[in-house]
């Protein structure tokens, strides 16, 4: 796994990926609020690889789980949240800390192709298995 370096954190203002909102309501008589991220569709692909009679899952760095360990072992990084730029580490932790393993997946950000052509393509781009979209069962969806 390669080593982190370099490791600063700043405020993120705008994202392609994150938009967050801050919902208000009333709820039995109770003025409430909660905030939440609008984030891009998704698909995910539970490959199961017949040749070995297993599951393939992704190994991958995740920034966010990273810096979970991080704010762990060093509380005072998020500290200072008003200021433009947090501290800097100078000695980050080993990558592997941010691993996870986890179901190939993607954003749907292409226009035009269906979410099982682009479930085609993370298999491949992910995984490098070429699979066709007859090979595909859905599973469940919740739109």
């Amino acid at each position: 796994m390669e080593a982190i370096e370099e490791l600063a954190v700043q405020p993120c203002t705008s994202s392609l990926y994150l938009r967050p909102f801050r919902l208000s309501y009333r709820q039995n008589g109770t003025k409430k609020f909660w905030d939440f991220m609008r984030t891009h569709d998704s698909v995910s692909i539970l490959i199961f690889n017949t040749s070995r009679q297993c599951f393939v899952v992704v190994k991958q760095f995740r920034p966010a789980v990273y810096m979970c360990e991080v704010e762990r072992h060093h509380p005072k990084v998020f500290q200072n949240q008003d200021k433009e730029s947090l501290p800097s580490l100078e000695n980050p932790l080993p990558a592997v800390v941010g691993v996870t393993y986890e179901l190939c997946a993607g954003i749907v950000d292409k226009p035009g192709l269906s979410l099982e052509e682009i479930a085609c393509e993370e298999v491949l781009e992910e995984c490098g298995y070429r699979v066709s979209i007859a090979d595909l069962r859905r599973i469940t969806s919740y739109r």
